[in-house]
């Protein structure tokens, strides 16, 4: 007659159905049991499959025949001896609920006491054929009550969506927890290596996953199993290595000190030391780029494994962490320069004339704050190019100068602002680097009122005829044969950012007002109006260039 229990006895409760409902998934439960598994789950309790619906149907049928069997067989059916099932009606023992679970995460656990059955639910009555054996390592995902209480573990890797027990129904452990450790290892492979999804001490040599000799790997986490052996998590991956097997690893030493890498080319930073068929490319940084290490491993004399972190450009998303695989590329001795704030434009003095007369000033930011000029020059007039030099060597002995581009000296003055006219006539003005000492300088063959009047800092342009304006530094507008509507514009601005004259009493201007353009050659007046999308603003211009700001 025990036979006949089995379907008579709930998957969930193990006790005699009262109020047997079908669910969808075609298996028959008590109708209080399979309610309140809906009410957390989604799946069906014996095939942990998703159901497509919550609806119970009535099994009037299976109601029926336990009734008729508890009738004609009551007295078997109570006996301790004819059951191996409880007594209808009477409440299981649950274990308290002491976690706040469900937890997602890694989980490793070792088998103990006695081999593990597999379950397709976290339900004692959907164990499968299949056993770990004592001693086996698991990988779980998430932990969460199943039946009576009992915590489970859906597991990962090889067996995705099965589960196992942490314990028996009365509480007695059958799994013990493994502590996985955080670090950072790399090895370097010397054979064809297996890898697998759990940690085992012997992964079958056709495994799907291998590492090859010369490969780089680098390990993220161990772990130690009961039986002291070392397993490592490949970093930024789900797979495993013996790490006790040193025939086919060799450890090699990771440089932490921070360094600074400029990369040759555009190149990926892999999810692992190894870019070959283990690491993901994350994303590729461009040529140029100036990385910084927080984690090195030389291979040999020209290969360097970088590790370094990528900052997210999302505020969402957290920061990349990856490796570069680097040739021939030595680190940087000393910190490049620091990256300028501010329109570009303001940083840089150009002036241009015809016949290639050219005198181009950078100002270079440094790490201190200080600020040193480099001087590109050709074919200026003699004397113009002379008093550039000796401003900026002011005090100093005399500094070898190597053409086309020259540091200046630290002290001394820094050149400030410069001009330069069609026919050879110039402006030139500096001052110490504390703003004392400030100088002006101008050609010979400036108009005596230019000379007599002419201020340190002032920003000036020549033109054709004696045409010249002058805003000062301490204020106020100097001119000479200019056209009316540039005078009246220059005396209304609050400040003058460029000017320029042009042939035949053209100019353009850009003042606080905006920018101002008349007689212009068209070409350069649609470059002037129409910039690239990105230029940025007009900082400074000649009738053949203009200098725009990327950023201002």
């Amino acid at each position: 007659m025990e036979e006949y229990l089995d379907s008579f006895v709930c998957p969930i409760t193990h006790d005699v159905m009262v109020d047997p409902v079908v669910a969808s998934d075609g298996h028959s439960y008590e109708r209080t049991s399979i309610t309140q598994w809906f009410r957390s789950n989604s799946t069906s309790p014996i095939t942990n499959a998703v159901v497509h619906h919550k609806h119970l149907v009535p099994n009037h049928a299976l109601k029926q025949a336990i009734h008729e069997f508890r009738d004609r067989f009551a007295p078997f059916f109570d006996c301790d001896k004819s059951s191996k099932r409880p007594v209808p009606g009477s409440t299981p023992v649950l274990l308290p609920m002491l976690e706040p679970l469900p937890e997602r995460g890694t989980f490793l656990y070792v088998v103990v006491e006695q081999p593990m059955p597999v379950y397709v639910a976290p339900s004692f009555v959907t164990a499968q054929s299949t056993s770990f054996p004592v001693n086996t390592i698991i990988l779980g995902k998430e932990r969460l009550y199943g039946e009576d209480n009992v915590i489970f573990v859906e597991l990962s890797g090889h067996h995705e969506g099965q589960y196992v027990r942490e314990s028996t129904r009365d509480g007695t452990p059958c799994l013990q927890r493994l502590e996985i450790v955080h670090t950072l290892l790399a090895f370097v492979i010397t054979r064809p290596t297996p890898l697998s999804l759990w940690p085992s001490p012997s992964v079958p040599s056709n495994s799907l996953y291998k590492a090859y000799p010369h490969d780089i790997v680098s390990i993220e986490a161990t772990v130690v199993d009961l039986e002291a052996r070392t397993y490592g998590r490949l970093e930024q991956s789900k797979l495993w290595v013996h790490l006790d097997d040193w025939g086919p690893l060799i450890r090699l030493t990771i440089d932490t000190n921070p360094q600074l890498y400029l990369l040759p080319r555009a190149m990926d930073l892999c999810s692992n030391a190894n870019n070959t068929n283990l690491g993901v490319p994350l994303i590729e940084l461009p040529a140029f780029s100036l990385v910084k290490s927080n984690a090195a491993v030389s291979l040999d004399s020209s290969t360097t494994f970088v590790r370094t972190t990528v900052p997210s450009s999302h505020g969402n998303e957290s920061d990349l962490h990856g490796w570069l695989a680097l040739t021939d590329v030595a680190p940087l001795e000393n910190p490049p320069p620091r990256i300028a704030e501010g329109p570009a434009g303001k940083l840089i003095q150009l002036v241009l004339q015809q016949a290639g007369m050219m005198a181009l000033v950078l100002d270079e930011v440094q790490e201190t704050g200080d600020v040193s000029q480099r001087m590109f020059m050709r074919h200026l007039p003699r004397r113009f190019e002379r008093q550039l030099f000796n401003c900026v060597q002011k005090g100093m002995a005399r500094t070898q100068v190597c053409r086309p581009l020259v540091p200046s000296p630290r002290v001394g003055r820094r050149i400030h602002r410069m001009a330069l006219g069609p026919r050879g006539e110039w402006y030139c003005s500096g001052a110490k680097p504390d703003g004392t000492g400030d100088c002006c300088w101008a050609s010979d063959d400036v108009p005596p009122r230019f000379r007599a009047e002419m201020e340190p800092n002032s920003l000036v342009t020549f033109g054709d005829n004696n045409e010249y304006a002058m805003v000062l530094g301490s204020g106020g507008v100097l001119s000479s044969n200019i056209s009316t509507s540039l005078l009246h514009r220059l005396k209304r601005a609050r400040r003058v950012h460029m000017m320029l004259l042009a042939r035949y009493g053209g100019y353009v201007v850009k003042d606080n007002l905006g920018m101002d353009c008349s007689g212009l050659d068209p070409e350069f007046e649609a470059a002037l109006r129409e910039r690239p999308r990105g230029a940025g603003q007009i900082c400074t211009g000649k009738p053949c260039a203009c200098m725009a700001s990327p950023r201002c």
